[in-house]
């Protein structure tokens, strides 16, 4: 089974034999590829700054996003771990581990489109290529269409990590999906109330 293809049509199939045939290494190998494939379009924003060094964006975009991906994989893989365990789940972090960058798999699929953009736009910051300069207003008329195929991919992720977050677990895709749920609905309670002491803060201050 190659999960980058069996993942559309059998996600639930795949993720059972990424955990049982694969090791930690290849989640890593996803999760790395997917912070490849996001690195361009993270970048693109800066590489028109002509007091920032393309060599420094390049750095950053990429092994800033990585680190900052590998670190919300442990983060996130403890939380539904621990949250799972609440709702009545039974897996382990190991094991949850195995499937968190699975979430990520449907948005590796975009890396030639997201790195022949970035290539045109650096080449177009040094010279006056017209394929370079065409291909990124192309990509600029694009954008909208792009940010929806990357908010769809991330829905399907979405209920790839829910099904496999179940399988964990060992209860449905759906209390997977709450489990998500809940962590969002914390990191936004959070929010809030760190915006509420800040302008609190404020406020006070400029009494």
């Amino acid at each position: 089974m190659n999960p980058f293809l069996s993942i559309w049509g059998r996600p639930t199939e795949t993720i059972r034999y990424v955990l049982n045939h694969k090791t930690l290494s290849y989640s890593f190998l996803l999760l790395a590829l997917a912070s490849l494939a996001m690195a361009p379009i993270s970048a693109a924003q800066f590489l028109f700054i002509e007091e920032i060094p393309v060599a420094a964006v390049v750095f950053f975009a990429v092994f800033g996003l990585f680190a900052a991906s590998l670190a919300g994989w442990l983060l996130y893989t403890a939380l539904y771990t621990w949250v799972g365990k609440w709702l009545g789940g039974t897996g382990t972090f190991t094991r949850m581990l195995s499937v968190v960058p699975l979430g990520s798999l449907p948005l590796i699929w975009i890396m030639p489109f997201s790195l022949l953009l970035g290539l045109s736009l650096t080449v177009l910051r040094f010279t006056e290529s017209g394929f370079a300069a065409s291909y990124a207003v192309a990509a600029l008329f694009l954008g909208p269409l792009l940010m929806l195929i990357i908010m769809g991919l991330s829905v399907y992720g979405t209920v790839i990590l829910s099904k496999g977050i179940g399988i964990v677990h060992g209860f449905s895709a759906w209390k997977g999906f709450g489990t998500i749920a809940i962590i969002l609905g914390i990191f936004i309670a959070l929010y809030i109330v760190f915006m509420i002491v800040v302008f609190s803060l404020i406020f006070s201050l400029s009494m």
